[in-house]
C-alpha cells in the first residue's frame, strides 16, 4: 500500500511537470514571429511620433556563408506615443518588436531641442531597453540617418556605431549609451551631451558632426571640431588624435597625438572655484609643409612641443568656454566640487546653474615628442 501511494504520488509529480513545460512551449515566441531590431529612429511627425526601425533579414542571417550587402529591412509606425507607435508595428506585420539585438537608438534634432526629457524616459524606464544601447542626435531628422546605406554595409545602424567608437577615439565624436545617459540624467548638477551625425555630401553615408551640449533637458548647441576635440581630451576619451598649427618658419605643422592622460581636480581659490585639468601625452610629426623632418635641430623639436601644448590648451579652453557659455555642465564640473570639495558643494548645487557661470578654467598640457615619423624613435 505504501509502495503504491509512492507510486502514484510520482505520477502525479511528473504529470504536474509535463504540464509544466508543455505549457512554456506554448508560450515561447519562434524567431520567425520577431522582428529583430538592429536600429531605431525616433522623430515627429506633426503632432506624433514617428518611429523607423531597422530589422534584420532574418533568411539572409540564416546559412554557412556570408551574406552579402544589406540584411536589413526599414519600417515606419507612427502613434501619439512612443508605445503607440511600437504597438503599431506588431499589429501591422502580426509580429512582435525583439529589441535584444538593438544597436542604436537614433533622436531628430527637433526632439532634442524640445522634449527630449519625456522621450527619453520611454527608453530608461523600458524592460524592452539596454544600457549597453548606443544613442546619438540625426542633425535633421532620424529617418535619413536609419535609411542610410552606409554604403551597402551589411547592418548599417551597426556601422553608424563603429563611426560614433572610432570617433570618439580619435577626438571627433562621442559613444554614448543608454546606461551613461541614466548616470547623467539622475546626477544633480550635470547635464547630458550626445554625438550628432548626418549625411554626408554624396548622401551614401553617415559622418559626425560635433556634440550636441545640453541645458536643462534640452540640446542647446552643437560643438565645432576644435570644441569636439577639447571636450574629449577633458573628458580623456580620446586613444590618438591629430592636431595642426602653423609656425612662422616651418608652415604648417601635423601632429599625432597619443596617449593622452588626463588629471582633473577642483580648487577653492580667493573664494572662486577653480577647475584645473592636466594633460601629458605624446607627440609623433606627421607632416611638416616645410623642411625635412629628419632634419630639424632640438631647438626645432622643443617649438614644436611647446607650440603642441598652446594648441591642446586652446582646444581644451574653447571647450570649456562653449558649455559655459551655454550653461551646460556636460563635463560634470559639479560632480568634481562635490569630490575635492563637499562643503562647497552641498552650499551651491541647489543653484548650480547660476554658480557653473563663475567657475574658472585652468589647462596645463605637457606634451613629449616620441617620435618624428613612424620609423624614427627618439631618445
Amino acid at each position: 500500500m505504501v509502495m503504491n501511494l509512492s507510486k502514484s504520488f510520482k505520477i502525479a509529480v511528473c504529470c504536474v511537470m509535463i504540464a509544466v513545460m508543455l505549457s512554456g512551449c506554448m508560450n515561447s515566441v519562434h524567431l520567425k514571429d520577431l522582428l529583430v531590431v538592429e536600429g531605431l529612429g525616433v522623430e515627429t511627425q506633426g503632432d506624433k511620433v514617428n518611429l523607423v526601425i531597422q530589422t534584420l533579414k532574418l533568411g539572409a542571417a540564416a546559412g554557412d556563408e556570408t551574406p552579402q550587402g544589406n540584411r536589413t529591412y526599414n519600417t515606419e509606425s507612427n502613434g501619439a506615443t512612443i508605445v503607440d507607435a511600437i504597438s503599431g508595428f506588431s499589429k501591422s506585420v502580426s509580429k512582435k518588436l525583439f529589441f535584444g539585438q538593438n544597436k542604436l537608438i537614433v533622436f531628430s534634432r527637433d526632439i532634442a531641442e524640445s522634449d527630449f526629457k519625456e522621450k527619453l524616459d520611454y527608453f530608461l524606464r523600458s524592460s524592452d531597453s539596454r544600457i549597453d544601447v548606443a544613442v546619438c542626435i540625426s542633425d535633421k531628422g532620424a529617418k535619413e540617418i536609419i535609411e542610410s546605406k552606409e554604403n551597402d554595409s551589411g547592418i548599417p545602424c551597426e556601422n553608424i556605431v563603429y563611426l560614433l567608437k572610432n570617433g570618439q577615439d580619435a577626438g571627433l565624436s562621442a559613444y554614448v549609451t543608454i546606461g551613461d545617459l541614466l548616470n547623467m540624467s539622475t546626477d544633480k548638477t550635470s547635464d547630458v551631451y550626445l554625438p550628432v551625425v548626418e549625411m554626408n555630401e554624396k548622401g551614401d553615408s553617415t559622418q559626425t558632426k560635433g556634440l550636441g551640449l545640453f541645458s536643462k533637458e534640452k540640446m542647446v548647441y552643437v560643438t565645432n571640431d576644435d570644441e569636439t576635440l577639447g571636450f574629449n581630451l577633458i573628458s580623456d576619451k580620446v586613444k590618438i588624435c591629430t592636431i595642426e598649427f602653423e609656425d612662422e618658419e616651418l608652415g604648417d605643422i601635423c601632429l599625432k597625438v597619443s596617449e593622452p592622460k588626463v588629471k582633473k581636480h577642483i580648487e577653492i581659490v580667493d573664494g572662486n572655484i577653480v577647475f584645473n585639468v592636466d594633460i601629458k601625452a605624446q607627440l609623433m610629426i606627421d607632416e611638416i609643409e616645410k623642411g625635412i623632418v629628419t632634419n630639424l635641430d632640438e631647438k626645432k623639436l622643443k617649438k614644436i612641443c611647446s607650440d603642441a601644448d598652446r594648441k591642446m590648451e586652446q582646444l581644451c579652453t574653447a571647450a570649456f568656454s562653449a558649455c559655459q557659455e551655454n550653461n551646460s555642465d556636460s563635463l560634470r564640473v559639479g560632480e568634481y566640487l562635490a569630490k575635492d570639495s563637499p562643503k562647497t558643494y552641498d552650499k551651491l548645487s541647489d543653484e548650480w546653474d547660476k554658480y557653473f557661470q563663475t567657475v574658472r578654467f585652468s589647462v596645463h598640457a605637457d606634451t613629449e615628442l616620441k617620435k618624428i615619423s613612424d620609423n624614427t624613435q627618439l631618445g
